[in-house]
């Protein structure tokens, strides 16, 4: 009869040797994902600046941030938020909440917007750090089953503007999630899902956030 504990002795290193490799080919795929997003996005990133510096933080984080980015932003950081693949479990929970690969812009401008909107699609998964606050603004229309809220007294114009670049957006990614504009930093937020098509070209989704930015400056 086999001895019990060197039954318990192989199950626990046979259980750590799947551990190890799950995590080292979680890492390698989310690695690959992250590459493969920064190889889509890189011919428009000169549109916001002529330099970047990238830094992975963990593996599931790759954050570009642009040296000296162009008018009318003031700093602009790009990151790459991937699925937890290097961690089955957290994986399983994380995509039964939602959580999936997108890419978060966040910016400031040279000159604060004076308007400020929430907008969040359903399947968000990351909400504002003001959330309560936002939700006692006033709702504005936004296509489909957006929640969108704005300051009061918001000018109709300016929020058409973001409306369109919503739109806009929808249309050049996978899916907008969420689009925040505020009078303090960051004055702009972006969260979007990749496209599926790799062909699709990113200087239509980063022209449509620089366009944005524009309006947002001169409101």
């Amino acid at each position: 009869m086999p001895d019990a504990s060197a039954i318990v002795t192989f199950l626990a290193i046979a259980l750590l040797l799947m551990i190890m490799l799950s995590f080292a080919f979680g890492t390698q795929w989310n690695i690959r994902k992250g590459n493969a997003r920064l190889r889509w996005l890189q011919p428009a990133l000169p549109v916001l600046g002529e330099r970047t510096t990238l830094r992975w933080l963990g593996s599931s984080v790759v954050q570009l941030d642009l040296v000296e980015p162009r008018d009318p932003f003031r700093e602009v950081t790009v990151m790459v938020v991937l699925e937890p693949r290097d961690v089955p479990l957290l994986w399983l929970f994380a995509r039964a909440g939602g959580r999936r690969d997108m890419l978060i812009l966040r910016a400031s401008l040279r000159r604060a917007p004076r308007l400020e909107v929430e907008a969040v699609a359903a399947g968000a998964w990351i909400k504002a750090s003001d959330d309560e606050e936002v939700a006692t603004w006033p709702a504005i229309s936004f296509p489909n089953d957006i929640r969108a809220t704005a300051v009061p007294g918001s000018d109709p114009a300016s929020v058409a503007a973001v409306r369109r670049a919503w739109e806009r957006l929808a249309t050049a990614s996978g899916g907008v999630w969420r689009l925040s504009i505020r009078r303090t930093v960051p004055h702009l937020e972006v969260h979007l899902r990749p496209s599926s098509d790799p062909g699709a070209p990113p200087m239509k989704v980063v022209d449509t956030i620089r366009d944005l930015a524009v309006e947002l400056s001169r409101a």
